[in-house]
């Protein structure tokens, strides 16, 4: 084959051909390599707008549950609170009274009177329906029982008894 051959190969269709090819394939991959670019950027910024959006739903979800849940608690418990501090105002002016109704009982007891004293025997714990034998029921407010000393028997009310010491035999 001589020289003019081999460069009208060269030259020719073909070599030419194959080099239009290759400028034109790597064209075609620059192309395709920047939609795939602009692609993955499309889809950053999709995925960022739906993490947005994720996060404005949560917030949303959490300003409903503060409003509609925790709000309401926090109201009920500081009510409860407060109905706790005036239940505890009212215990302890109970125990007070308490206190002072044990201390009266306590002083009534070594009264010189306590033997026939109608609130100790209404404090005395008895069976129900049970009088001790001094203990009479009587016309008295509201069948409240009408207590007789040993002298009174005979119910006149007449007789007032007295300790060994008291003299005049009249009450304090």
């Amino acid at each position: 084959m001589e020289f003019s051959e081999i460069l009208n190969y060269i030259l020719g269709g073909g070599v030419l051909a194959l080099l239009i090819g290759v400028l034109t394939l790597k064209a075609t991959v620059r192309e395709a390599n920047a939609k795939a670019e602009q692609a993955k950027a499309e889809a950053e910024r999709a995925k960022a707008e739906a993490e947005s959006v994720r996060i404005d739903n949560a917030e949303h979800a959490t300003r409903i549950l503060i409003e509609n849940i925790v709000e309401p608690l926090k109201k009920e418990l500081h009510e409860t609170r407060e109905e706790l501090r005036e239940t505890k105002k009212e215990f302890g002016a109970t125990k007070r009274e308490m206190a002072r109704l044990r201390k009266a009982i306590g002083d009534a007891n070594s009264c010189k009177h306590s033997d026939d004293c109608p609130v100790l025997y209404r404090l005395r714990d008895l069976p129900k329906g049970e009088l001790p034998e001094r203990i009479e029921r009587g016309a008295g407010i509201r069948g409240q029982p009408t207590i007789r000393s040993e002298e009174d028997r005979d119910g006149d009310g007449t007789a007032v008894t007295g300790d060994a010491g008291d003299t005049d035999r009249q009450p304090p």
